[in-house]
């Protein structure tokens, strides 16, 4: 038994993903998905390893969570290591294992090709020769009979990254010029952020990505857990229960697993009991007792009233929610936009299709659980 027989694989969706890229007219595609939802699992253990271990495709993945400061140099490591003959699994492994901090492009002991470069430190004055370097990289990765894939995730990051519009038109150039022999996936957790580098007219990707959407999990996803589960614990849980507690926090993977983790390290725990440590574990974790804290109150009152999505939010329903939650008058609508507006500034909310919502399920989640009083 190993960490893999945890994943589940998205099998149609993988198969249908990876046929219209590689077989399809659009060389390009956006895959929305909120946070901790499985989208780098799917392109790397999904999407990734069927291209690359299955179909033999040359396979590069880069994260722009990783590094926000110098998202050129980052793409410049990636293509190198997708150009080394090392399998995607074993190049991967390194990657999640140790996050590209200096990295050397060219020999690996040195000599007149090697460059070395610090991820942590922008370089503004080289901009116009890494932009030709990663150029010339894309190049020989490109493959007209197998074209390479380009898994390029949390991509939102590189819209406000230093140097991200030439960055991001350099990178749109030289896709262009090998629309048959590259295919890019680019991921993103903000909607927002992938409309504004995708369906803004000045911006240099703009139509350049048919959107994608990942598939919420489903039943047969707790159905393989609960397996694997019993397998390595040889321990037994209530399907119904499991499924209410998947339900509970949005169908989120993460935190299923966390609580199998929690149910499998504590044998006499109860699964009720496990559900609330797993959740205040979490919390605690992600820090959502500071995020609601450095709120106002009716930055908070707004918040709560996104997470129950039962209501308007700059409607009727939404200001007699306001006012239930504060004990005051709601304010006008255009107010209470701006408040939404504050709030994703800082991150915590997003819209999707046109629908205002907490960017994080977790802390969706647990904004919901609050007691009112604490608005």
């Amino acid at each position: 038994m190993s960490a893999s027989d945890w994943h589940y694989p998205r099998i149609p969706f993988t198969h249908d993903t990876f046929v219209a890229l590689t077989r399809g007219p659009v060389a390009a595609m956006t895959l929305f998905g909120p946070r901790r939802t499985g989208k780098t699992e799917f392109l790397i253990h999904d999407l990734g390893h069927h291209a690359a271990e299955g179909y033999g495709h040359r396979v590069l993945y880069a994260s722009f969570w990783q590094t926000s400061v110098a998202p050129l140099p980052l793409l410049i490591y990636a293509c190198s290591e997708a150009l080394r003959p090392r399998s995607h699994a074993e190049r991967v492994a390194d990657w999640l294992r140790h996050p590209p901090v200096k990295v050397r492009i060219g020999p690996d002991r040195g000599g007149p090709g090697a460059v070395e470069i610090d991820l942590a430190t922008p370089r503004p004055e080289r901009m116009g020769e890494d932009l030709l370097l990663l150029d010339e990289l894309l190049g020989r990765m490109a493959d007209a009979k197998k074209p390479a894939l380009l898994l390029l995730d949390e991509v939102q990051e590189l819209a406000t990254a230093p140097g991200g519009g030439e960055i991001m038109a350099g990178l749109r150039t030289a896709l262009d010029r090998r629309r048959e022999g590259l295919r890019t996936v680019f991921t993103g957790s903000s909607q927002i952020g992938l409309n504004r580098m995708f369906s803004s007219r000045d911006a240099p990707l703009y139509r350049f990505a048919a959107p994608l959407t990942l598939p919420p999990l489903d039943a047969d996803f707790v159905d393989h857990q609960l397996a694997v589960f019993h397998r390595v614990f040889q321990r037994k849980v209530d399907r119904a229960t499991a499924l209410a507690f998947f339900e509970r926090f949005g169908g989120n993977p993460m935190v299923f697993q966390r609580w199998l983790t929690t149910l499998g390290q504590f044998r006499d725990l109860g699964e009720t009991e496990a559900a609330g440590r797993t959740a205040d574990a979490l919390a605690r974790d992600l820090e959502f007792d500071r995020r609601w804290l450095d709120l106002q109150p009716h930055h908070r009152a707004m918040a709560r009233i996104l997470a129950e999505r039962g209501h308007d939010p700059f409607g009727a329903s939404g200001a007699a929610r306001f006012e239930a939650l504060t004990g005051e008058a709601a304010p006008i609508p255009q107010t209470r936009q701006s408040y939404v507006r504050t709030l994703a500034r800082r991150g915590l909310v997003d819209q999707w299709e046109k629908e205002w919502r907490l960017t994080d399920p977790l802390f969706e989640a647990w904004v919901r659980e609050r007691p009112e009083t604490e608005i």
